[in-house]
């Protein structure tokens, strides 16, 4: 008993389960919706969120999130703050904005569970910065997971456009430099769990296994979504196998590796 107790909270099976129920707390909407069209109202917030209106702040945001992967490759002083305290940053903006939107069916509409979630990772990394219990040095850094890079950059770029009928498709130009990715909580967090992991040797477990879980939850109800019930959109579930791929991964290396730190 005296062991369970002492269990990080990020360890802890019940406070998974209590995130996960956070989740499916249902859409603030001006207009009510039946809760068989829970999908549907997910999906039109996701088309328009709030914050993707704001044109000039997507190639800034996209920006900053390049900065925080590679500083960590170059300079071992402050990486681990820069790059948390960054991610705790693009939490509070896309946490709201991205969860926001002024919908055509239902009127002003809120995904408040995905706030609630996204907000608790983003305390887990407030108190990470706070307390400096990640430590990311190049020496720690993991070679033999070089094969991360490519989910990552996958996420990154977010390479997509959508045609006349409203279907996404693969769309690798120039606008994948100042597309949506970098204000998209989808397409952020797999490139941050990708840093985390080839730095894991420093990373406090904890950290990485709510950031991982939480992100495999969304990446799975996504999964659920572009794969199978609007399958014409099959490329956006392309789009978030990176954040399903790493973020599971994240919760292995998270429980492999607890022991070490």
């Amino acid at each position: 008993m005296k062991s369970i107790l002492k269990k990080p909270l990020g360890h802890t099976i019940w406070f998974k389960v209590f995130l996960t129920v956070l989740v499916f707390l249902p859409a603030y909407t001006q207009i009510a919706y039946d809760p068989a069209n829970t999908t549907d109202v997910i999906t039109e917030v996701m088309a328009q969120p709030l914050i993707a209106s704001i044109a000039w702040i997507l190639p800034i945001a996209k920006a900053l999130l390049l900065v925080a992967v590679f500083i960590p490759l170059i300079s071992d002083k402050f990486a681990q703050r820069f790059l948390l305290g960054y991610y705790t940053l693009i939490l509070l903006i896309t946490g709201l904005m991205q969860n926001m939107s002024f919908t055509a069916d239902y009127g002003f509409t809120w995904l408040i569970g995905n706030t609630f979630v996204q907000f608790v990772v983003l305390g887990f990394c407030l108190m990470d910065v706070l307390k400096n219990k990640t430590i990311i040095s190049k020496q720690n850094f993991v070679k033999g997971r070089l094969w991360i890079v490519a989910p990552m950059l996958l996420a990154f770029l977010m390479p997509y456009s959508i045609n006349s009928a409203n279907i996404v498709y693969p769309s690798f130009t120039l606008s994948v430099l100042f597309n949506e990715s970098g204000v998209t909580y989808c397409m952020i967090t797999p490139v941050i769990i990708g840093v985390l992991l080839l730095f894991s040797k420093g990373v406090h477990k904890p950290t990485l296994s709510i950031i991982s879980y939480v992100g495999f939850i969304f990446g799975l109800l996504n999964i659920m979504t572009w794969f199978v019930m609007q399958t014409e959109n099959w490329w956006m579930g392309v789009l978030h196998l990176p954040l399903v791929i790493l973020s599971f991964y994240g919760l292995l290396v998270a429980h492999k590796e607890k022991s070490l730190v």
